[in-house]
């Protein structure tokens, strides 16, 4: 089904949709509400999968056979069915509203019974009659357990009642709080109150209302006073968290500056480090204390740490001519020597370290090359 008469909010993989019965009851659609049509759609909500119907009531009433087949298909949904009197529920739209599941009016909500009428000018067998009648009356004791004095009575004359009253006489299971008043005076003729309440649904918004206030947390019967001021409060925390949200940007952008400033600096002090270590080492290799084939290993170690590189080189800056060296280097010394590395023997024997250069400059190579990578 493409278009829908009595469906209101139906959409794919819905679990629970609501229908509207809010016009007379008539055979003709073009009049009122059609039975047929109206079980077509329960029908196809069957076969869709629907888990809740929930049927919204506010109707003067009318035809008994059509008001049957609204009743029966009701009745014979395979899930839960609601019915809800959202203004009247007059004549045979009462009796609709006793199919549901779950019966619920509204606070303000009217219950309204009379026995089958016949139109004015118009033939009716009294036999017959007297068997729609039996059909009404089976319908009010089903669910509210009266006698069947209590339904006579109900079928006899115009009987209107209040949300309070229907319920005490156990037409309905619960009574809905709309949060707001209307005026349906009982004095009123039964047309009279089907327009009032449709006046009402339609400017109050009543079934929009409820669900503002269920998502603000409010109490059902929260006045449009507190409506206003849980929404101004929902307000002002959407403009704190929006101006905590421009802070906390504010500053990610300025961390993000500092942070490449901090990489161009760190850059720019690597490049210089890299200068002055190749000005110390080039230095050096000019005055023939670094060979060409260290001059990588060195320039490694004085990028690593200048200072430390600067006084190494310095402690070698000495030169010592061999025919200046006269001490001799013992053999109960070199034993003990053999664990030195080039620090030590810079700083506890530099003589011997510069007479290790002049004569054996592969070992020197080899004690100086051990402690630059290490």
């Amino acid at each position: 089904m493409k278009n829908f008469e009595y469906i209101t909010n139906y959409k794919k993989e819905d679990k629970a949709v609501k229908m509207s019965l809010r016009r007379p009851i008539d055979a003709n659609p073009d009049r009122g509400i059609n039975g047929d049509t109206f079980a077509r759609e329960m029908e196809f909500l069957a076969s869709a999968g629907v888990e809740e119907v929930i049927i919204d009531i506010n109707s003067k009433g009318g035809n008994i056979k059509e008001g049957f087949s609204i009743f029966q298909s009701i009745k014979d949904y395979p899930g839960k069915t609601t019915t809800r009197v959202i203004g009247i529920a007059a004549s045979m739209a009462g009796m609709i509203s006793q199919a549901g599941d779950e019966r619920v009016i509204m606070d303000y909500g009217l219950f309204h019974t009379h026995g089958p009428q016949v139109p004015s000018g118009a033939k009716a067998d009294k036999k017959l009659i007297e068997i729609m009648k039996g059909s009404l009356k089976t319908i009010l004791k089903s669910k509210a357990g009266i006698t069947d004095e209590e339904s006579e009575k109900l079928l006899n004359g115009e009987n209107l009642f209040t949300a309070v009253e229907a319920l005490n006489l156990g037409f309905f299971d619960r009574i809905e709080s709309s949060g707001a008043a209307v005026k349906l005076n009982a004095n009123n003729t039964i047309d009279e109150l089907y327009i009032l309440a449709n006046n009402f649904l339609n400017n109050h918004k009543s079934n929009k209302m409820k669900e503002v206030i269920t998502f603000l947390g409010l109490k059902n019967e929260a006045n449009e006073e507190q409506v206003l001021n849980s929404v101004k409060e929902l307000k002002n925390e959407a403009l704190k968290i929006e101006e905590l949200t421009n802070s906390l940007k504010e500053q990610t952008e300025a961390l993000e500056i500092a942070k490449k400033e901090a990489e161009e600096l760190e850059n720019k002090v690597k490049d210089l480090k890299n200068l002055a270590a190749y000005d110390l080492i080039n230095e050096k290799v000019k005055s023939g204390l670094i060979k060409a084939e260290s001059v990588e290993a060195w320039q490694k170690l004085a990028v690593n740490n200048l200072d430390e590189t600067k006084e190494l080189l310095n402690s070698l800056s000495v030169t010592v001519k061999a025919e200046e060296i006269e001490e001799e280097i013992k053999p109960e010394e070199t034993e003990n020597r053999k664990e030195w590395d080039f620090q030590q023997w810079s700083q506890d024997a530099p003589k011997e370290l510069e007479k290790m250069k002049n004569e054996q400059p592969e070992k020197f190579e080899e004690l100086l090359n051990n402690y630059i990578n290490d």
